[in-house]
């Protein structure tokens, strides 16, 4: 079940009329009303998550165990050694037996016998038939968060263990994030919820926007991405080029689409998520690049893995080593495979040649003053030019990396690396061009209309019949723009 699909529409369309108006018209008494709400949305949420499969309910139901039992504990007790092995418990449980076990074993093992086998005969570790449950990176990191608050002292332990479940499972970010903490969600749990509260207009902005992204924009450009990345070699560059592109393009157009409907979805439950994404090709450098995507991991790591290592507050040389196994770490956390870790590492050496040259070039800081003298034409065009060069360099950055993240092998990758920087012959049909001209202008007039309304501020005050009424011809158009067959979002792998 995807957000995407017919059967989510009548699932969420259940929840909805349960929430808002059933459960009102049975419960007289605000209290009771909450409690039974929360058992049914966490009953929802597993009822969402196993349609998968229905063994995946109880990996998450383990997880949400040890955290609230080693919340519980941190609360009850001042020790400090005490205190540090029940954090220990809970990483090592979440880290190494659940994610690392489920996500890692078999990375592990591959990687171990290619060494091994060679030199021995024999195969050291067995390769076993693990199903990957879907969305178990964000569902431990989102539990980790709890836990490590905790231990912090930033929050009290939560000692309601289905407001805490509910936490850790709530369907519309469960399988894809966006990764919410719990000193930003729980707290929501004991807000009293009103219907008229609802900001439709914003919650069915998001849904819409999030499908166009997904269903029509994403899926559309699937086939193409697939036919160039399946066989590197036997393509020409320019083809290889349209293939990097369309490859990071559609990463975004699929994470930031279900981010999209994952947050207009709960604003129609009541609840908020945060921003996922925000218009991160409009980025003039590395930093400012991963400040606008996938915001809610870049934050998680920033927080207790950055932070942790000392973050800035350390030497220039210590301070650039965080910030590339900052990304070494998202690297690792996004796949089992040796291309998210070199993509991870790659994004790290981008990130830390970016801050050599603010070292060399520092960032001078314009004062501007009454008296300061007009500026010549030459220097109105200077930063225009300084714009489109930093946003160029920015995006080619970005996908020359994607190639690592999208491609099936690590072989696979170098081949398309080296078609890039190095003619070669091959394939190149006219509707790669046509693919890439379309969804590249798309692209560009989205970012353009979402700096002007998200960034200038403009253009919010659509009257809202005007909006409502648009709404059917929106719906019909974009049901006919979707392709027959719609593929899974790229991250529930992840």
């Amino acid at each position: 079940m995807i957000f995407s699909d017919f059967e989510y529409f009548i699932f969420f369309l259940f929840v909805f009329l349960t929430v808002w108006y059933l459960f009102p018209a049975v419960f007289k008494e605000p209290s009771k009303e909450t409690r039974i709400l929360h058992i049914f949305l966490l009953i929802a949420s597993y009822f969402f998550y196993m349609s998968w499969d229905y063994r995946f309910g109880a990996l998450i139901l383990l997880s949400t165990f040890i955290d609230y039992f080693v919340g519980w504990q941190l609360g009850k007790t001042e020790n400090r050694k005490l205190r540090l092995f029940y954090l220990y418990f809970s990483l090592i449980t979440n880290l190494v037996f659940i994610l690392g076990f489920f996500k890692y074993y078999n990375f592990v093992a591959s990687t171990t016998n290619s060494v091994w086998t060679p030199l021995f005969g024999k195969e050291a570790l067995p390769i076993l038939n693990i199903i990957l449950p879907a969305g178990i990176s964000f569902f431990t990191f989102q539990s980790l968060s709890y836990t490590i608050d905790v231990y912090r002292k930033e929050i009290q332990p939560e000692l309601d263990f289905i407001k805490f479940s509910l936490f850790v499972s709530f369907f519309p970010q469960l399988v894809a994030g966006p990764i919410v903490t719990a000193k930003t969600f729980i707290p929501q749990l004991y807000e009293e919820k009103n219907f008229s509260d609802i900001p439709f207009r914003i919650a069915i902005r998001f849904f819409i926007l999030g499908y166009l992204k997904k269903a029509v924009l994403s899926d559309q450009i699937a086939p193409t991405i697939e036919a160039i990345f399946g066989n590197p070699a036997g393509h020409h560059t320019s083809a290889l080029w349209i293939g990097a592109v369309l490859g990071g393009v559609q990463v975004y157009l699929d994470f930031s689409g279900y981010s999209d409907m994952a947050i207009g979805s709960a604003l129609l439950l009541g609840y908020k998520l945060p921003t996922n994404f925000n218009l991160p090709f409009i980025a003039t450098s590395v930093s400012g690049f991963w400040r606008r995507w996938h915001m809610t991991l870049n934050a998680w790591l920033r927080d207790y893995v950055y932070f942790t290592m000392g973050g800035s507050r350390v030497g220039a040389a210590r301070r650039k080593f965080n910030l590339w196994f900052t990304m070494f770490v998202s690297g690792v956390w996004h796949g089992a495979n040796w291309t998210y870790v070199f993509w991870g590492s790659l994004n790290g050496v981008f990130y830390v040649i970016e801050e050599f040259f603010h070292d060399f070039f520092p960032v001078k800081k314009e004062t501007k003053t009454s008296s300061a003298p007009k500026e010549s034409l030459l220097s109105r065009c200077i930063g225009p030019l300084r714009w489109i060069l930093q946003n160029s360099l920015t995006n080619i950055a970005f996908f020359v990396g994607a190639v690592f993240f999208r491609s099936l092998t690590w072989e696979t990758s170098w081949i398309h690396i080296k078609g890039l920087f190095f003619f070669q012959e091959g394939t190149i049909r006219p509707y790669m061009w046509k693919d890439f001209a379309w969804i590249a202008v798309l692209l560009a007039l989205g970012h353009l209309i979402g700096y002007w309304i998200f960034e200038k501020g403009k253009g919010r005050n659509i009257p809202r019949t005007l909006e409502f009424c648009f709404y059917p011809v929106i719906v019909l158009i974009l049901c006919l723009a979707t392709p027959e067959n719609s593929a899974p979002f790229i991250y529930f792998q992840f």
